[in-house]
């Protein structure tokens, strides 16, 4: 690969480390007046996006923050806290973030895929703060993960190291397919069926959307990486945008 295709890739995984990181503070608690603002004067709306999905979910997230009032915080964080955190609820299945709960029999927590993520992310040398006592396959660590990991591909490309670059690559394409993949859409089926705001149901669209236009990146990343010329790849170019707007 030559340096220009280098440092597209290279500014296309910072970009996706990025919106990563946007992904899992979205998961991990609720949205601070400070969130809400910048977000609503993000104008998520004109965003512009290839994949449709997330842009439907944007125009969802921008029409609901286009009616802000004093009442949004409180009301976002009881979506958040019904259909995300599952206060309240003992019948109704809530979209609690944890792998194991869309992938095991049963749906319940702590079972094999939470082993797994914890082993991978101790080889990362990360580790989730004990304070939190909250499972380590949680969509907001497993982002973080795949974070971490394109911003170690970035500073590898930025060396010129295309070697490491691609292992790393290999790494995150792995974790995606066996810890994104094989429940985002049962996942976002369920947040979406759940949440009581159009925001939140534009976030499950956002989410989804995003996660599959990355494996498609991914696999382009790959190729590039093979030796094939890589021209950036227009999931590197969506991240990039999408990310600049919510960040």
């Amino acid at each position: 690969m030559d340096e220009n295709a280098l440092e597209e890739l290279r500014a296309a995984s910072e970009a996706r480390a990025a919106f990563y990181r946007t992904l899992a503070s979205l998961y991990f608690k609720e949205l601070d007046q400070e969130g809400i603002d910048r977000l609503a004067e993000a104008d998520l709306a004109s965003v512009e996006l290839d994949d449709a999905l997330m842009h439907e979910g944007y125009a969802d997230m921008a029409a609901y923050l286009a009616r802000r009032d004093r009442g949004t915080r409180q009301e976002l964080a009881s979506d958040f806290a019904g259909a995300i955190l599952g206060a309240g609820s003992y019948e109704e299945r809530r979209a609690t973030p944890y792998e194991s709960v869309f992938t095991s029999e049963g749906g319940l927590l702590m079972q094999g895929s939470r082993d797994d993520v914890y082993r991978l992310l101790c080889e990362a040398h990360l580790a989730v703060d004990e304070v939190l006592r909250t499972p380590e396959d949680h969509l907001s660590f497993e982002c973080e993960y795949l974070a971490v990991c394109a911003e170690q591909m970035a500073e590898a490309l930025a060396r010129g190291d295309a070697a490491r670059a691609a292992d790393l690559l290999k790494a995150q394409r792995a974790f995606h397919a066996a810890h994104l993949l094989n429940w985002v859409d049962a996942y976002c089926d369920c947040l979406n069926g759940c949440a009581r705001t159009r925001f939140y149901r534009g976030v499950s669209k956002v989410t989804r959307g995003f996660i599959h236009a990355d494996e498609a990146f991914m696999a382009e990343a790959a190729a590039a990486l093979g030796e094939v010329a890589v021209s950036g790849g227009a999931c590197g170019e969506a991240c990039g945008k999408a990310a600049a707007a919510v960040c």
